[in-house]
């Protein structure tokens, strides 16, 4: 049994190391295909605030390690979180109006994600048996399920600080205002290369 629980935070360790990597390769995908326009912008910021919405809100719910959380968001999907980083890695694909760039953004996250929320739910399991098996067995993992459990329970913004969310929120807003940054360029290139055609 020992031997077991140090190869499961063995692997644990491994899977949270993997995630920068992971992360790294997806933004590098989003910048090198990104061709975004101010409609792709908009649409974009919409569907990345609405995944960090997400996140602050189940950020303010759980109690990690110390409860099975179950209310908020929790009620209706087991991983908020990470839905919430696939809707915002999502986002930034669509503001940079790339295929590509989802396509490998999908595939990264499911590598590393699935293991790494698999490894949690292990880890929680034995943590608190029969209580997150339920849980798990009537909540699913990534696509929300309609429960009116959604309300109960207290939200903390205490609980937000904690899980330090505001500097996710910080690096959101800068990498949306680099992305607006790219459709200045594109057109300020545009312009000059017209500029150049219309003088000859």
């Amino acid at each position: 049994m020992s031997s077991e629980h140090t190869f499961s935070q063995k692997m644990h360790t491994m899977l949270l190391r993997a995630r920068i990597p992971a992360s790294i390769l997806m933004g590098l995908a989003i910048i090198v295909f990104a061709k975004p326009t101010l409609s792709s912008w908009l649409i974009g910021l919409a569907v990345v605030v609405i995944g960090e919405a997400l996140r602050i809100w189940a950020s303010g719910h759980i109690h990690k390690s110390a409860q099975v959380t179950s209310t908020g968001p929790y009620a209706m999907v087991r991983h908020p979180l990470y839905l919430g980083h696939f809707l915002i890695a999502t986002g930034f694909c669509i503001t940079g109006d790339s295929l590509p760039a989802f396509i490998i953004v999908t595939i990264a996250f499911f590598i590393i994600y699935m293991p790494t929320w698999k490894n949690e739910e292990k880890n929680l399991t034995e943590m608190f048996g029969a209580t997150y098996s339920d849980f798990m067995a009537n909540t699913p993992a990534l696509l929300p399920r309609w429960n009116r459990s959604v309300f109960s329970g207290s939200f903390s913004w205490e609980l937000v600080s904690q899980h330090r969310e505001w500097k996710h929120a910080a690096g959101l807003t800068a990498g949306m205002i680099g992305m607006a940054g790219l459709i200045f360029w594109d057109n300020s290139i545009a312009l000059f290369l017209l500029s150049l055609v219309q003088g000859n």
